[in-house]
């Protein structure tokens, strides 16, 4: 793996280097490589089919050449219908023409590029005899490299019509992926513009990939490289940042947070990020009236020799869009983008913000800081790169940036989203004015003149730096529109401004009186939450205007508009709806960001324990299927840590930004649609005659109550308990990607049908955005998943699962462990609280328990693990084969046991623990069966202390405990009587029982 530009095969431009690098991260957190290399490989089957069926059959004109065109291209170009006619119309051998038909039915996703649908034309019947030797010569997999790259020359050398090198190269790609790539204009363009490489020669372009494969650690498999040439150039703005930011030679800037006479980064710093700011000493005066020489002139008499150039570059050399890493020496602290309007002096601004500290830092520039590690890294001249920052220079250009941004996305990966931000930002910087400083803040003491409301409306026409700064500010008088007065923290107010809600600001603090001009005005400090597109005031006017949505007094609506004073009154109904509608509009930037979901690592929860062989296959399962867009059905016996397991998947993927939150629920056979998707119920309004839609459990999903879009993973427990077909009913085709429309319509001022709406990236921006305003429309995406669970001992009970059901998810089996070796032997080992290795964490099923409780609880625990653990390892054994159980319920009955009367012996507390934990599990079972089992429960056993113990001689075989086997030392009279009267069997008779 090449993690060092020193290291590179490639000879191009370092910070284009570390660029690609960090983009090739960020490729592979977006894209499921795994779908798009099953889809080369099912395109692949059907190629070598067909080039089999024209080798073999001799033949090669136009119509086999079309076909072998269409079978390659993506089936938006010709049609998937269209592709499978032209196949059959050509003269290959029937066999495998047929095959080939066969598998583009088979499968759903077929064809990997685009194109035109021109037909392909063959020359004459030289080329055609050409052709059949070439392709004869590449499917031969006897054929050298050499021999390879002859044919492959012939074949671009040839004339054929409407076929391109973006054609054949595809068919080259299928049927060698590890060595021939796929050249069109997606990987000209990625290339060219990413790194300054320019392909002409093709087998040139072969060596080019290779390297560009190893440098940026892609698959062997070469499709890896070229879909990322695609998505960088068509599925996000890769190539137009690279372009648009100069990132090959833009301007960054590294800035110390300060220094130790002024409070140094430890105070300087959580200030700049909080006002969104970076800032300089040596206050010379306002440097926007001040040339290059007074700069220099007044800093004459300074320690640092270097002020005034500090100062000049501070001045006129960064602007707006360029990079600043904050640094304190060669430590970095975090990234942001410069934003508008630029330099502003501010000689108090940083001092209100800075506790404890007088700082001496009045020049500022407003600057949003995206990217902030969250853990302590060492210095940047420790990490693993050429050059990190300068130490000793407080404002200087760097050229680590790249380096810099790719390593830290490797260190911290749930900092990848904020990094590609820096892109977007740099493209288009925002505005941020500094707020004023106001050094007369008096609390205000005064009872409200105007009566207090559920809601608040301002007018904000003539004073849009109040929007810009968060605050509200009138007059100090008796005018009802300027009382500020009665605003508390918390309370809601909707900013009005030409035409428009531009959204809604929170009260942050009680009012206070500051005076301007010797002039006294209330003052109030607000959180402003700006909607992505402002609400029109058109929009609204109907619904506000309603005479059972007015207020009598202080309201902001009349019959002809809106009134143009201050402050206004709103009712619950006013602000509520008000709220849904600025919430539609935030619900556009939801859904953007949760269109998808970074490539997952997940890990086991430490409180179970699964033998590490286990452990590595449930890892490995869980990872592929969630990022291969799967969802997950956990299936095994009861008691195997099914739900624990599908739990802590959700808790991980909560800690991603596209995932909100995770709900869980069980299914039953009473459940129906209305469970699942929803349906009328009474309103909650109270009146009894209407009916109004109420959304199921997956419909709740995808919107909050509220309507806000969300994305809640589901987890449903016994998910066979329910009649498949009849609960699940229209969603079936959602989960296959497809949106469906319900057969419901919502009621109100937003009443319309209910439609579930499969929503990712091939949707159009426009249509995005009007499925996340519409409140009927509930958007599923890539990022959501439903993790079910599956108890397999209960199949007498349970619902058939259909395969058209089943297909659309990855089962994972967590089956129980192996309790005893081949010879039979208990191991006990599993629940010896003493046992301990180094190899693994939690080291056994004790381990694991003891480590979710804690105190007194976990003493108890474990002295009752000490006492029952080898009669409950042999238990446990004599129940494998005939009924398994998880150790969830030998976990049951160690707790059970510790609840036990203490007087009472072991034998009477585990046969009493086997009645209420294991019996139940014994429903289902046959008569002969249930009786096998019983009376085998007794069995004495040898036990293991630890799986593999090296002997004399240097083999390892388990260490068994030299004691004579033991029982479980259950009373099995009393067990068995309980046994016949539970199931209704005879196990013991007059003979036994005397």
């Amino acid at each position: 793996m090449v993690s060092r530009y020193s290291e590179a095969a490639l000879d191009v431009d370092a910070n284009r280097w570390y660029c690609t690098k960090f983009f090739a991260e960020y490729y592979r957190s977006d894209v499921d490589w795994e779908g798009v290399r099953s889809r080369h490989e099912q395109t692949a089957e059907v190629v070598k089919n067909l080039l089999s069926a024209y080798t073999q059959a001799g033949v090669f004109s136009d119509d086999e050449l079309t076909a072998l065109k269409s079978a390659v291209q993506i089936p938006s170009t010709v049609g998937k219908e269209r592709t499978i006619e032209q196949i059959r119309d050509t003269q290959g051998d029937p066999q495998l023409i047929e095959k080939a038909i066969e598998l583009l039915e088979k499968y759903d996703e077929t064809g990997i590029v685009g194109g035109t649908a021109y037909p392909a034309s063959v020359p004459d019947s030289e080329t055609e005899d050409q052709l059949l030797s070439i392709f004869e010569k590449l499917l031969d997999s006897d054929s050298s490299d050499s021999e390879l790259d002859e044919e492959v020359e012939a074949l671009l050398s040839l004339s054929l019509k409407n076929v391109s090198l973006g054609t054949l190269t595809p068919v080259l790609s299928l049927l060698y992926p590890t060595r021939y790539p796929i050249i069109n204009e997606q990987t000209r363009t990625t290339l060219r513009v990413c790194l300054d490489i320019h392909l002409s020669d093709y087998l040139e372009a072969v060596s080019i990939f290779q390297n560009v494969r190893r440098d940026f650690d892609f698959e062997p498999h070469l499709r890896h490289l070229d879909f990322f040439c695609y998505w960088a150039n068509e599925q996000t703005d890769v190539t137009r940042w690279f372009e648009e930011n100069n990132i090959a030679g833009r301007d960054v800037w590294q800035l110390n947070a300060g220094h130790q006479n002024d409070g140094g980064p430890e105070a300087l710093w959580p200030a700049w990020k909080e006002q969104g700011v970076c800032s300089i000493g040596w206050d010379i005066g306002d440097l926007s009236e001040l040339d290059a020489e007074e700069i220099e002139e007044a800093t004459e008499d300074t320690k640092s020799q270097e002020a005034g150039d500090y100062l000049r570059r501070f001045k006129n050399d960064l602007s707006s869009g360029a990079l600043v890493l904050a640094k304190d020496g060669d430590t970095l602290l975090g990234i942001g983008v410069l934003q508008n309007p630029g330099y502003q002096y501010s000689p108090g601004f940083l001092n209100q913000h800075v506790p404890d500290v007088s700082v001496s830092h009045p020049h500022i520039r407003p600057v949003d800081w995206i990217a902030v590690p969250h853990a302590d890294h060492p210095p940047t001249g420790e990490w693993d790169i050429e050059t990190g920052l300068l130490a000793r220079k407080t404002l200087v250009r760097t050229k680590a940036f790249e380096a810099i941004r790719y390593t830290l996305a490797k260190q911290e990966p749930e900092l990848l989203p904020n990094l590609i931000d820096i892109e977007r930002n740099v493209s288009n910087p925002g505005e941020h004015v500094l707020v004023k400083e106001y050094q007369d803040q008096t609390p205000i003491d005064e009872e409200p003149v105007s009566e207090t409301a559920p809601y608040y409306w301002v007018v904000q026409n003539n004073n849009p730096e109040e929007i810009e700064n968060e605050y509200l500010q009138a007059e100090r008088d008796n005018h009802p529109h300027h009382d500020l007065r009665k605003l508390t923290p918390g309370d809601t107010i909707f900013n009005f401004r030409k035409g428009e809600i531009l959204g809604h600001s929170i009260v942050a603090a009680d009012p206070y009186v500051i005076e301007e001009d010797e002039t006294e005005f209330i003052r109030v400090d607000v959180s402003f939450h700006a909607y992505s597109n402002p609400v029109q005031f058109g929009e609204v006017f109907a619904y506000l205007n309603r005479d059972d949505v007015r207020l009598d007094k202080y309201y902001p609506i009349y019959h002809s508009g809106v009134n143009q004073k201050y402050l206004f009154n709103l009712s619950a109904d006013a602000g509520e709806y008000l709220l849904k509608k600025g919430n539609r509009q935030r619900d556009r930037e939801r859904l953007e960001q949760r269109l998808s979901i970074p490539q997952m690592e997940p890990t086991l929860p430490t409180n179970l324990y699964f033998p590490p062989e286990q452990a590595r296959q449930l890892r490995s399962q869980i990872t592929a299927a969630i990022n291969s867009g799967k969802h997950v059905v956990f299936t095994g016996p009861p008691g195997t840590g099914k739900s624990k397991l599908a739990e802590s998947l959700c808790e991980q993927a909560v800690s991603m930004s596209p995932v909100d939150d995770w709900k869980f629920t069980t299914a039953t056979a009473e459940w129906t649609a209305y469970d699942t998707v929803g349906g009328y119920m009474p309103s909650r309004e109270g009146d009894t005659d209407a009916l109004e839609f109420s959304p199921g459990q997956f419909l709740q999903c995808f919107r909050d109550r509220d309507g806000t879009v969300v994305n809640r993973w589901l987890i449903i427990d016994e998910l066979n308990r329910s009649d498949i077909d009849k609960a699940f009913g229209q969603l079936f085709s959602v989960l296959a990607g497809d949106s469906v429309e319900l057969p419901y319509e919502r009621n109100g001022d937003e009443g319309g049908p209910v439609q579930i709406e499969w929503v990712d990236q091939d949707e159009v921006k426009a249509a995005r955005d009007r499925i996340a305003t519409d409140p009927n429309r509930y958007p599923i995406t890539p990022a959501w998943r439903l993790i079910g669970t599956m108890n397999t001992a209960d199949k007498a009970s349970l619902y058939e699962m259909s395969y058209a059901f089943m297909r659309r998810f990855a089962f994972i089996h967590v089956g129980i462990p192996r309790i005893k070796t081949e010879d039979g032997h208990a191991n006990q080992w599993m629940l010896d609280p003493g046992y301990n290795t180094s190899e693994r964490d939690p080291q056994n099923y004790a381990a694991a328990w003891l480590e979710s409780v804690n105190g007194s609880t976990r003493e108890q625990l474990r002295e009752t693990l000490s006492t029952v653990a080898p009669q409950l390892t042999v238990l446990w054994a004599n129940l494998d084969g005939e009924r398994a159980i998880g150790p969830a319920i030998i976990h049951d009955i160690v707790s059970y046991i510790a609840a036990y009367d203490s007087e009472a012996d072991t034998g009477a507390a585990l046969t009493d623990a086997v009645i209420a934990l294991v019996f139940p599990q014994l429903e289902g079972m046959r008569p002969e069966q249930q009786r096998t089992l019983i009376q085998g429960l007794d069995t004495a056993r040898r036990c293991v202390e630890h799986p593999l113990r090296t002997d004399e001689e240097g083999n390892q075989t388990p260490a068994i405990i030299p004691d004579a086997p033991r029982a479980p030392g259950l009373e099995t009279n009393r067990l068995y009587r309980t046994a016949e009267d539970m199931f209704g069997i005879e196990i013991l008779n007059d003979e036994d029982e005397s």
